[in-house]
């Protein structure tokens, strides 16, 4: 038996680390003095945890590692796991790849240098938008930006078109979101409502809310095309044109996405719609 300081140095984790997976039932020591309540280890466990240790490197949360390591689950499930640690780590990556871009930029300015014009360099169309009825799903991140948002708003597409269909609707969509501040809580949250367009006269559906968004007078829209994390850019431009042409943002914004979700994001299509007034 290995004393649990032992079995941490071997598996190169912390001993707070194997309390923890302890208290939640991820890794249970082999033995619990009843007396001093120390905790012993078999070296056969180092199996498991090296497996812990390998799934957590690659992503993925406490609750997935327990699946895999304790749920015997399918390949299918564990593929499906892998890709959703992927997807994140991939949005991860693009996020850093534009913030470095607008460091660089930043840079570039504040040496005198010339910043050349990039793809998010964009003239938005400015135009009215017709009342749209929608069943929506309303949840909470804890922020803005693809981090927070990303792994909130993904599953409400699948679940919102699920109970759609479900109520026998079959012609609807684009999908659709809008993204608000949250004052509720320490006010660092961000509250998002996502669904589908649905055909005019819906009148409700079970575990959805159906509304009508209202018509919009006056709207700057534009397209992004490509990956989720690089939205920003695209917004941030948005709001910059918007400003140069004599404008004032009037509204919380919505994306509207054209794309179904199971195509790769570099081919997706999505509107980003801002209202705006005449300053």
């Amino acid at each position: 038996m290995l004393t649990i300081g032992e079995f941490a140095s071997i598996g190169r984790v912390s001993v707070r680390m194997l309390r923890h997976y302890d208290q939640i039932g991820l890794l249970r020591p082999a033995h619990v003095d009843p007396n001093t309540g120390y905790r012993a280890y078999t070296a056969m466990q180092l199996t498991t945890l090296t497996r812990i240790v390998e799934l957590k490197g690659l992503g993925l949360t406490l609750e997935q590692v327990a699946r895999v390591v304790w749920g015997e689950p399918a390949d299918t499930e564990i593929q499906e796991i892998l890709e959703s640690a992927r997807l994140e780590l991939e949005t991860t990556i693009a996020a850093a790849h534009a913030r470095l871009r607008r460091l660089d930029a930043n840079l570039r300015r504040i040496r005198g240098e010339t910043v050349m014009p990039t793809a998010q360099t964009i003239a938005a169309d400015v135009r009215s938008i017709d009342a749209q009825r929608v069943a929506t799903l309303t949840r909470r991140a804890p922020g803005f930006g693809p981090a927070n948002i990303g792994p909130v708003v993904g599953p409400m597409f699948p679940e919102s078109a699920a109970l759609i269909q479900a109520a026998g609707i079959a012609d609807f969509g684009p999908a659709i979101a809008l993204y608000e501040a949250d004052e509720s809580g320490d006010g660092t949250g961000a509250r998002i409502t996502a669904g589908f367009v649905v055909p005019d006269g819906t009148a409700s559906i079970d575990g959805l809310d159906v509304q009508t968004l209202p018509a919009i007078a006056q709207a700057a829209v534009t397209v992004h095309r490509g990956e989720m994390a690089t939205i920003g850019e695209s917004w941030d431009a948005v709001v910059t044109w918007a400003g140069e042409q004599g404008y004032e943002l009037a509204g919380v914004c919505r994306e509207v996405y054209w794309t179904p979700a199971d195509r790769p994001q570099s081919e997706w299509v999505t509107d980003l719609v801002q209202p705006v007034s005449r300053g």
